[in-house]
């Protein structure tokens, strides 16, 4: 920078007059900002007409109104996230299924979003009981779409359900195969005893 450009520049900012810019200056080794500082030590610096420095408008009201602005962006944006994503979630739920099936071959399929909203009625006591009955009647469920692994915990889940079931009525059949087979021997050796006590008496 030119000396002559910061002469002005310090007779600008600091409201001296070019003599007394200049003597701060060649005080200063041709430094403006220690000249400015040299200035002010000296109480050269002149108030500018009206008394008062005057900085520019809204200085002060600017950063105050930038966080509200900000932060009521920050809500909306966060709305329409929110309705974006669960948009998005009833989108998916209506395009994946709980399927009831039997035999390997599927009877019936609801949307994931209508079956889970049917968990939230008063039908759910019903909707449990069903569930369970059917599972006794050799029908499993499966959970299958886009968005499900043919393999994923809810599907092993669904199967281990079904492994249980199948093991209780085996274990309820068995008993009372085994409670029959007692009761028929039972009844053979009363009528053998019968009939070996009639060979005596003759």
């Amino acid at each position: 920078m030119e000396r002559a450009e910061k002469i002005q520049k310090l007779c600008l900012k600091m409201n001296v007059s070019e003599q007394e810019a200049d003597a701060a200056l060649r005080a200063c080794n041709d430094d403006i900002l220690d000249a400015a500082l040299y200035l002010e030590a000296l109480g050269r610096v002149r108030m500018p007409s009206g008394g008062y420095y005057q900085e520019t408008p809204n200085m002060d009201r600017g950063p105050q109104a930038a966080p509200q602005k900000h932060a009521s962006e920050s809500f909306g944006e966060a709305l329409r996230r929110f309705g974006r994503w669960f948009i998005d979630l009833l989108k998916k739920g209506m395009e994946n299924y709980l399927e009831v099936r039997k035999n390997g071959e599927t009877n019936f399929r609801i949307p994931l979003t209508i079956f889970v909203i049917a968990l939230f009625t008063p039908l759910l006591p019903l909707i449990v009981v069903l569930l369970i009955l059917g599972l006794f009647f050799d029908y499993g469920y499966h959970f299958s779409g886009p968005n499900l692994k043919e393999n994923g915990a809810y599907n092993k889940a669904a199967a281990g359900c079904s492994n249980v079931a199948r093991d209780i009525k085996v274990s309820f059949t068995e008993g009372a195969r085994n409670c029959g087979n007692g009761g028929a021997a039972g009844a053979a050796d009363n009528q053998a005893g019968d009939g070996a006590d009639g060979a005596d008496a003759e």
